[in-house]
């Protein structure tokens, strides 16, 4: 099965981490520069970067950029790393996959119960409406008796 271009993007700059050629400290490329170079759109930039910010080896500064995290973990071989209990990134399309699906179950529940909640409104104003009518019928009907 071939990688998606993200897990494909982000293990390679992770291995560039990891064998120090990216210092910590140091800037990533812009999101419109990484997705030139890889030819892809921003959005697969974003999933890469956040597959390497959830492996603890970058970090985002609001209206700065991405830099390589200032970790003692950088240091270690990727087999230790693993023995830690660290996600790999041959896990992570799976991952990535469960986690669009929930993200999608979730949001279509949110949906249904907004129209479930929206239809029972609009039938306790149809029933609201339904017994004023009633009264009304009920109160000409008493009209039309005490008349007669």
């Amino acid at each position: 099965m071939v990688e998606p271009a993200y897990v494909t993007i982000a293990e390679a700059y992770a291995r560039r981490i990891r064998a120090g050629e990216l210092q910590p400290g140091s800037q990533l490329p812009s999101y419109t520069e990484i997705a030139s170079e890889h030819g892809v759109s921003d959005i697969v930039v974003r999933k890469a970067l956040g597959l390497l910010q959830s492996q603890g080896l970058i970090r985002s500064v609001r209206r700065r950029g991405v830099f390589v995290a200032e970790s003692q973990d950088l240091a270690l071989p990727a087999a230790e790393l693993r023995s830690r209990s660290e996600p790999t990134f041959g896990n992570e399309s799976n991952q990535a996959t469960n986690q669009e699906a929930l993200t999608a179950y979730t949001r279509a529940l949110d949906d249904l119960r907004e129209m479930q909640a929206k239809h029972h409104a609009e039938a306790r104003r149809s029933f609201a409406e339904v017994n004023q009518g009633i009264a009304e019928i009920n109160t000409l009907l008493r009209a039309l008796i005490d008349k007669a």
